[in-house]
């Protein structure tokens, strides 16, 4: 058994507005701020956030102490790098609705925007990762929430051991320009519900509803 890889499948987003909900500890009291009519896509460990509902899971990594509990409790649609799959492969039989992609490690960069037209690259870590799945599969308004891009603490006051980031993340520089591109040449609007690195606006509603953190 393997994974279809996501840009040769069935896979849609749910909508063309799109949270992408990353662990950061900046992320914490907003959550309650999602609205109700954007899909959620989880990335790494934030899957875990208590009472809080998401479309999609998508992750890089599939060996951290925690996965296992993830593993466990989503049942939802899934979006593994093609590493990550093939280190969770084990746990995946029976389960449905689990893809891959296959990233490209010609970087996101800085300065110039390279094509990312049916794929996704490397160098904006899981949340530049994100933001491009959504781009590619019809996002028109895309929001984040706890991309802090800063430290290595995750919102429920646990660390990631595996790296120090140090205060601004040296991925910030790419994932602005990536932004800037989606958002002056797609007229795709970006923004941030949480305190970030990342040059984004501050997401301002427009007298909509917050969404149910119930699972229903």
């Amino acid at each position: 058994m393997f994974l279809p890889d996501v840009f040769d499948s069935n896979f849609e987003l749910p909508n063309d507005k799109v949270c992408i909900l990353a662990p950061g500890p900046n992320g914490r009291e907003h959550y309650a701020k999602i609205p109700a009519d954007f899909c959620v896509i989880a990335v790494a460990k934030a899957i875990l956030i208590p009472d809080l509902r998401a479309d999609i899971w998508m992750m890089t990594h599939s060996h951290q102490d925690w996965y296992s509990q993830a593993d466990e409790a989503f049942d939802g649609v899934r979006i593994y790098s093609y590493e990550a799959a093939m280190a969770a492969l084990p746990s995946l039989a029976g389960k449905k609705n689990c893809y891959y992609f296959m990233p490209v490690r010609d970087l996101l960069d800085p300065t110039v925007i390279k094509p990312i037209e049916g794929l996704i690259r490397y160098g904006g870590t899981i949340v530049g990762n994100a933001i491009q799945l959504a781009y590619n599969f019809g996002a028109k308004e895309i929001l984040i929430c706890g991309a802090d891009m800063s430290g290595d603490g995750y919102w429920d006051g646990s660390m990631n051991i595996e790296r120090q980031h140090g205060e601004v993340w040296e991925a910030v520089p790419r994932v602005n320009r990536l932004v800037k591109w989606l958002r002056d040449e797609k007229g795709i609007k970006m923004s941030t519900l949480s305190p970030t690195n990342i040059d984004m606006e501050e997401y301002r509603p427009e007298g909509i509803t917050t969404r149910s953190h119930a699972n229903e």
